[in-house]
């Protein structure tokens, strides 16, 4: 063992070299101190535990006290390494005087110091269960911080080791940010509710390690058989749960705390005499001999996987994708790669991996590339990346090992940043914006990105695949939220991760924010309830993360128990802050544009506008605060461009957002001119909005609607559909100023007759509703300051009004052609307010006038 076999933290892993190190350890002592005052025994005893810890594959000891030089030599030359717990009093008021803090801090100083630089260390943990009530007393966040501190302190002195805080269920909520890993002391004897308290805390722990501190059982109170029984189920649960690795409580039933000799637990894997209790045995297998490697558990079903990857002028890096791809740990997938339309040499670096099938097709869009890889893949499983993607090894093992735990249709994962390569892409990696994942529970996902994605094959097709009118984006949000409709559910697993490179260029990363805002039209065309106001989406579950104490915004949420005293005192994070949302919005900052020029007339107005510009400021600085920039990276100048993209992010997503929407929701101006060529005969008679509409052969107004539909995409109109919550069955989107919902309804009279009732409404569009309200201000603004009714300012908007009422007349009576025309292909013949149908093949129909 040397300095240079150093274990780093990666992401949820631990690493020595390129290899991960799951660690499988246990608690050393403490033993009845030595004349020199060490908790560790004798050395001729240290010698013999560590001669049997390899024999069940053990890599790690954690103990409770600063260690003696030798103590790390004889581990070091076992291959054993030492998780260090540094003790200080935290069971008093510690933050209420500055010598406490000074003590506490030099005891850290001087413990870190006395060993800095030895191979065997493994890390510190600058902390171990500080009492819930003492946390809730002091103050939680002061607490939080205190504890960073330490760790920057023990960091300063040894920066080659790890660090971090050893915490527990009653302190959930204290999750140092600074920390390399998350370090949890949890006991729970019923296997369900441990693995569901695990995935809590992977997704809480976010994309740092997360290991157990300590987990065990007392033989005294119960078998040795039980103990056995547990902790075998505890390593499979471990590694189900994507843990980083787990520390057994403890290697011997002798124990030495608080001054005292206990006698009464014993936790143990071996007995006071060095005895191996069953349950040594029982981790020998389940361990094995390997004392770093990821105990793999089959997986109950392994179906053949088609890893598709779709890249477009994805060159940069896309070789590492496919090497990553080729290097799974999983053994039954293909690798797809779909060029669409690239024109670097995609191509020639697809040649170098012989086992990826290589597809070419014109440049379709993002969308169209996933159903071409999805028609051309053999697998029962569809599992979706990106070229800018690097896919961990156990990638597909956690992924599929969730698919198939459940009643999932699809599951997904979450993608991390790797480190940067400048400091503008690690600034672009801590602004808002980026891709991620929504959940709704901590196992079941509303959202996954696109890029760390799988869905069987049977619910892929059964919903008809992506939508290829997403070009950019946003795909595969209507995706899971189609999959969803239609009654499937979308599992998570928070260790089948991908590093997905953030953009590397300011102009790239404004470029993505472009696309997301036209995704975010688009998507609202069809899914309408999933979205707010200011057209941003309304998301159910929560855009998981690490919680953070913020100044100004998100504060999370704590559950302390009745006087402090429960035994699970989780924090939750705040819901998304629709208040700072609006702050930063397009349409917040167009109106304080709007008051500001307003402001020049009317000079009571001129504090507004800067006052609101104040507000987007504060939000932006709180992201300048709260962001978490890679430390080579963080300088002065990173976070004011942090500041600087929280503001511009939103802007340049809300103006494609419009921007789109001018485009899409508008109907060209040439198919709104043209008029329909309808039979002699059956011309449109009478005016209105209603059209009624009678059939003797059982159509009823889905034929009529089917028809309608047809009509709309053969002339090119634009139009959004109802999804199920909506009063109105199609919107049409017709000029610059109105668009028109349709609704229909159907009477049944008896056999096969049918009446269908066809209803027309106008509908205002932003742009009309912002043109009054400026016409209408500057109107108010010139009456007010006039001494006499001015008809020359009233006018210009009399005739403006006008002009809108031609619009929308126009617009009526072009849709009611359309309708006509429907109905006259579905076989339906209009009604006359007579009570008679139109006359189109020479015959006339009696209608009762009751039915009418």
């Amino acid at each position: 063992m040397s300095a240079n076999s150093r274990i780093r933290a990666v992401a949820k892993f631990f690493f020595e070299g390129d290899r991960k190190f799951f660690i499988k350890g246990v608690t050393y002592g403490p033993f009845r101190p030595d004349a020199e005052g060490h908790y560790l025994g004798r050395p001729e005893q240290v010698d013999t535990d560590l001669a049997l810890m390899p024999q069940i594959g053990l890599n790690v000891l954690r103990i409770y006290h600063a260690p003696p030089r030798w103590f790390l030599d004889r581990c070091a030359a076992a291959g054993m390494r030492v998780l260090i717990t540094l003790p200080w009093e935290k069971h008093i008021e510690f933050l209420r005087g500055r010598s406490a803090r000074e003590k506490i801090e030099d005891s850290v100083r001087r413990a870190v110091a006395a060993n800095a630089g030895h191979p065997a260390i493994l890390g510190y943990l600058v902390g171990n269960e500080i009492s819930p009530q003492i946390a809730r007393w002091l103050g939680v966040r002061r607490v939080t911080e205190f504890v960073e501190k330490l760790v920057r302190i023990g960091r300063r002195i040894d920066p080659d080791v790890l660090f971090s805080y050893a915490t527990y269920p009653p302190t959930e909520f204290l999750l140092p940010q600074n920390i390399d890993f998350y370090c949890f002391n949890v006991y729970l004897h019923n296997q369900r509710d441990f693995e569901r308290y695990l995935l809590r805390l992977q997704n809480l722990t976010e994309d740092h390690p997360l290991m157990l501190g300590e987990f065990g059982m007392d033989t005294i109170r119960h078998s040795q058989e039980e103990q056995s029984e547990m902790l075998s189920w505890h390593i499979d649960s471990v590694v189900r749960c994507g843990l980083a690795g787990t520390i057994f409580f403890a290697w011997t039933d002798e124990w030495y705390t608080g001054e005292q000799e206990i006698t009464d637990w014993a936790f143990g894997l071996v007995t006071r005499e060095r005895q191996p209790k069953k349950v040594f045995h029982a981790l020998r297998a389940k361990l094995g001999q390997d004392n770093a490697a990821l105990p793999h558990r089959p997986l109950p079903q392994s179906p053949f996987v088609s890893v598709i990857v779709c890249s477009y002028n994805g060159a940069k890096t896309l070789a590492a994708c496919l090497q990553s791809l080729g290097n799974l740990n999983y053994s039954d997938y293909e690798v797809i790669l779909v060029d669409d339309g690239s024109t670097d040499n995609t191509a020639q670096i697809a040649e170098q991996f012989p086992h990826v099938r290589y597809i070419y097709q014109k440049n379709h869009g993002l969308s169209h590339a996933r159903n071409t890889g999805a028609a051309a893949a053999k697998g029962e499983v569809f599992a979706y990346t990106d070229s800018d993607c690097m896919a961990d090894v156990d990638w597909l093992y956690y992924l599929i090992g969730t698919l198939v735990s459940g009643e999932f249709a699809g599951v997904g994962g979450p993608n991390i940043t790797p480190p940067a390569q400048n400091w503008i892409q690690a600034c672009v990696a801590a602004s808002p914006g980026g891709p991620s994942h929504v959940l709704l529970t901590d196992t079941i996902a509303e959202h996954i990105p696109g890029c760390n994605m799988a869905f069987y094959r049977s619910a892929f097709e059964n919903i008809g695949g992506f939508d290829t009118e997403y070009h950019r984006a946003g795909d595969d949000v209507d995706f899971c939220w189609r999959l969803q409709q239609s009654g499937c559910v979308i599992g998570f697993s928070p260790t089948a991760l991908v590093w997905h490179h953030r953009r590397f260029t300011l102009r790239a990363f404004l470029k993505q924010q472009e696309g997301y805002g036209e995704a975010e039209s688009l998507l609202r065309f069809k899914h309408l309830i999933f979205f707010g106001p200011t057209g941003t989406a309304k998301w159910r579950g929560q855009i998981y993360g690490t919680p953070r104490f913020s100044w100004f915004l998100n504060r999370p949420i704590i559950y302390h128990g009745i006087f402090g005293d429960g035994f699970f005192q989780s924090i939750y994070p705040a819901p998304q802050s629709e208040i700072a949302a609006y702050l930063g919005s397009v349409e917040w900052f167009a109106l304080a544009v709007f008051l500001f020029g307003l402001g020049i007339f009317l000079p009571a107005l001129r504090i507004v506008p800067y006052l609101m510009f104040g507000g987007t400021l504060c939000v932006a600085l709180s992201y300048m605060v709260r962001a978490r920039i890679e430390p080579k990276f963080d300088t002065i100048h990173a976070r004011l461009l942090v500041m600087t993209l929280a503001f511009i992010q939103p802007l340049v997503r809300g103006w494609s957002r419009y921007f789109t929407w001018l485009h899409f929701k508008r109907t060209p101006r040439s198919v709104i001119s043209t008029h329909e060529h309808l039979p002699e005969g059956a011309g449109p008679r009478g005016g209105g909005l209603r059209r009624t509409y009678w059939s003797e052969e059982g159509k009823d107004r889905h034929h009529l609607l089917g028809q309608i539909f047809q009509l709309l995409d053969e002339e090119g109109w634009r139009y959004s559909t109802d999804t199920g919550w909506n009063e109105w069955d199609i919107q049409i989107y017709g000029n610059f100023w109105w668009s028109v919902v349709l609704q229909t309804v159907t009477e049944y009279h008896g056999g096969p007759k049918c009446l269908t009732r066809v209803r027309l409404r106008y509908r205002f569009v932003p742009t009309t509703v912002i043109f009054n309200l400026v016409a209408v201000s500057i109107l108010i603004y010139r009456q007010l300051n006039t001494s006499h009714l001015d008809l020359w300012s009233i006018i210009p908007y009399a005739i403006f009004l006008v002009f809108l009422a031609d619009r929308a007349r126009a617009l009526k009576k072009r849709v009611i052609e359309l309708v006509d025309v429907a109905a006259y292909r579905a076989g339906l013949q209009r009604m006359a307010r007579d009570g008679k149908t139109v006359p189109v093949r020479a015959v006339v129909a009696e209608v009762p006038p009751a039915i009418v």
